[in-house]
């Protein structure tokens, strides 16, 4: 395969970052949609404007991200993109952010099916894009839950009202979104202070202008005994049309020095 691997170089810039100066991860899962874009064209065999010819499409259907150290405001960082698998069902795109020592800032691994525009729905891959494919690396990470269960008995929920800006080329809310909108149901503090070490989000459902707002909501399980993680099961549900679009568990782990139970009246 030509060009197996694609990197790229960029500074975190000051719209790119949050309160304490660590990067959004809506900033990382765009230019990591950028970069697969950009890769999967030059590749030709997974090209989506070849895709767009057959009235077909990518779609993202599962994202891992497992976060060593966000990058910070003013920080060059590397993003490298590759195809780890490809089967009947789906195919496989994993991702480093490493800085400029080569340490290991954030890994992803995603699952991508192939989406007929025409009739709304996912299709198998052609068998063209099959043949001949061998993957240039193992994938970076495992999708170790091999489902993420439905969420009962929330205790935490947010309204999030769908602007048209919230669309993407194919007419649906982009996965940046939606993997943000998840997130929206927690307590502002946690995002201050604590870090998030893990996000794993299946994506379920499109989600449209039709689907109005969409409620975001979860519940917080903190760990046991020496566990020093929060764990959160979310679910997106579309107001509207009342069904799922998507359901993750995201990890959060509090900064070095600081203590659990400082933390569970703000959090419960």
């Amino acid at each position: 395969m030509h060009n197996p691997f694609h990197t790229e170089t960029r500074t975190i810039r000051v719209s790119q970052v949050q309160k304490g100066l660590g990067a959004k991860i809506t900033a990382l899962l765009d230019w990591m949609q950028d970069a697969a874009y950009t890769h999967s064209n030059s590749l030709i065999i997974f090209s989506t404007d070849r895709l767009l010819k057959r009235n077909m499409s990518w779609v993202l259907m599962r994202k891992l991200i497992r976060i060593f150290n966000l990058p910070f405001l003013g920080q060059k960082i590397h993003l490298t993109t590759y195809p780890s698998s490809i089967n009947r069902y789906f195919a496989f795109r994993d991702f480093e952010l490493r800085d400029q020592n080569d340490n290991a800032l954030v890994l992803a691994t995603t699952s991508w099916a192939v989406f007929d525009l025409e009739k709304r729905r996912i299709i198998k891959t052609p068998p063209d894009f099959i043949r001949g494919f061998s993957p240039p690396k193992p994938a970076n990470l495992d999708f170790m839950r091999p489902r993420i269960n439905s969420l009962v008995q929330p205790d935490l929920a947010q309204e999030i009202k769908i602007r048209k800006s919230d669309l993407d080329l194919n007419g649906h809310v982009n996965h940046a979104c939606l993997a943000d909108w998840s997130l929206a149901c927690l307590p502002v503090d946690l995002g201050q202070n604590l870090l998030l070490k893990e996000m794993d989000i299946v994506f379920r459902s499109e989600c449209t202008m039709e689907d109005n707002a969409v409620f975001s909501q979860g519940r917080l399980e903190q760990g046991s005994g020496e566990d020093r993680d929060l764990t959160c099961l979310h679910s997106l549900k579309s107001k509207a049309l009342e069904r799922e679009l998507a359901r993750a568990v995201s990890v959060w782990t509090l900064p070095p020095g600081d203590q659990v139970s400082g933390h569970e009246g703000q959090l419960r």
